[in-house]
Parts: structure tokens; sequence; C-alpha cells
């Protein structure tokens, strides 16, 4: 998004011809915001999901996730069991849906599609400040 020297207080903007903050939306720009901002809250969900993924992994080699059992008169460590009865090696055995190569993908996935609708709305922005001055030029 461009951005103008009044930044952040447009109050004060000086530059109300060029401003993007002056410009009035259109029903495009309305909409390629939601979309924008609907995309940053699903890129935000999965940097959480890659923070526990991270946490997990540390509590597994930490030992968290073992128990002593004695096996043949010796104490030794076991993984301890999941819900489904499987033993805990990696952070999918904890919480479902926590597969790093899965959630690296779908957070670049997600990077690039906000990347494309930031391309289109400094596009669109283009436009409307092109017609905004011309109207104001008048």
């Amino acid at each position: 998004m461009f951005r103008c020297g009044c930044y952040p207080n447009h109050e004060i903007c000086k530059n109300k011809n060029t401003c993007e903050f002056w410009i009035p939306l259109n029903q495009k720009l309305k909409q390629l915001n939601q979309q924008i901002s609907y995309e940053l809250k699903i890129l935000e969900s999965l940097n959480q999901r890659k923070r526990d993924y991270f946490r997990i992994l540390s509590e597994i080699q930490q030992g968290r996730y073992t128990e002593i059992v004695a096996i043949d008169g010796r104490l030794k460590r076991v993984p301890k069991k999941n819900a489904r009865g499987e033993s805990i090696l990696k952070p999918d055995d904890v919480q479902v849906g926590l597969n790093f190569n899965v959630i690296s993908k779908e957070i670049t996935d997600t990077e690039t599609i906000i990347h494309e609708l930031r391309i289109r709305e400094k596009n669109i922005l283009k436009i409307l400040k092109k017609q905004y001055w011309t109207i104001a030029c008048k």
C-alpha cells in the first residue's frame, strides 16, 4: 500500500489530492480489503499452529511425553501413548494437524495469495489516484 508523509496522522494531511487515505474507496477496493483481512487472519492462525508445533516438539525432546517403565528388571524411558494408542514421537501424535510440512506449505500459499491481493490493491489505488487527481485538477 502507498504511504503518505502524514502517516499515521491523516487529520493534518497536506496532500489531500494524492494521499490514498483521502481517496474514496470503491466497491472493488472494499472487497479486496476484506479478502486481505481474511487471509491475514488465516496466516495468523497458521503461524500459531507453527508455534504450537515447535513448542510441542520441544516438550517431546525434553522428555515430557515419556514415562519410566520396568522392562526385564531395568527401568527404561518409553514414549507415552496418545488417545489413539500410538506412541508419542512427533507433534502430530499429540495434536492432530501439526504436520510441519503441511503447515509450511499452507503458510507459503497464504503469503502468495496476500502478495497477489496487495498487487491488485496497489493497481486499483493507482487508478483511483489518477481519476481523483484528474477530477481535483479540473
